[in-house]
């Protein structure tokens, strides 16, 4: 790492558009392990207003509801379950299960790298940036399923920007908090409330300074939000 740097991370909560259709695929993956251990997964997702598309490829020897795992993900992630869902699923093509086991051999039937690390900024051992964004969401939605903030709907995300020095973080640049609200919520009211619910609390391991960007919905209203929108 440079003498000095900026690192960012964003976490979103569970009604945004993108971490729906990653739950969905999630489910299905673990009602098809549920009943069978050594069920083969491919399951993409694709969410748009009314209309959720599951498809890719699954052998099990019990396939789920998958159109009732869909609509109960969205029901539990706070929006209105009667959607329509189209399910576009078949078995494991012949050819990449037999990439995937040969014998006793288990191998990868498509290319894929995933890669990470640990490291010694926080107790969790995750970079610091990725810790604070995933507090803000926490907390942002707690704010919303106990009460805490009135008028909050599900989809929302953060971002946090944190200096470094040395590959040391110094302090926090800029911190980004964008919440879908109901169409009758008062604004100025409502950034009062994320501040005192949320970013205060989120960031007390590592406080803000004086010089620290903090935008609440910076784009303003975002009352339609979740896959109706994005």
């Amino acid at each position: 790492m440079k003498d000095k740097a900026i690192q960012t991370a964003e976490s979103v909560t569970a009604g945004h558009p993108d971490k729906l259709c990653d739950t969905i695929a999630d489910t299905v993956l673990d009602c098809c392990l549920e009943f069978d251990p050594d069920a083969r997964v491919a399951c993409e997702i694709m969410a748009t207003a009314g209309k959720i598309i599951v498809a890719g490829e699954i052998t099990a020897k019990v396939l789920p509801d998958i159109r009732a795992v869909a609509r109960d993900t969205v029901r539990c992630a706070g929006y209105d379950p009667d959607i329509d869902v189209e399910v576009l699923v078949h078995p494991q093509s012949p050819d990449i299960a037999g990439a995937v086991a040969d014998g006793e051999l288990t191998g990868a039937g498509d290319q894929g790298i995933m890669y990470g690390y640990a490291c010694s900024e926080t107790e969790n051992f995750l970079p610091l940036p990725v810790v604070l964004a995933h507090r803000l969401t926490s907390l942002l939605a707690c704010s919303r399923t106990m009460g805490w903030i009135g008028g909050l709907r599900p989809d929302g995300k953060a971002q946090v920007s944190v200096e470094y020095e040395f590959g040391i973080p110094k302090r926090i640049a800029t911190v980004v908090l964008s919440c879908q609200h109901e169409a009758e919520k008062d604004l100025s009211l409502l950034r009062d409330e994320l501040m005192e619910f949320v970013i205060t609390p989120a960031l007390r391991i590592f406080p803000a300074d004086d010089d620290t960007r903090i935008l609440i919905n910076p784009s303003g209203r975002f009352v339609l939000g979740g896959f109706e929108a994005d």
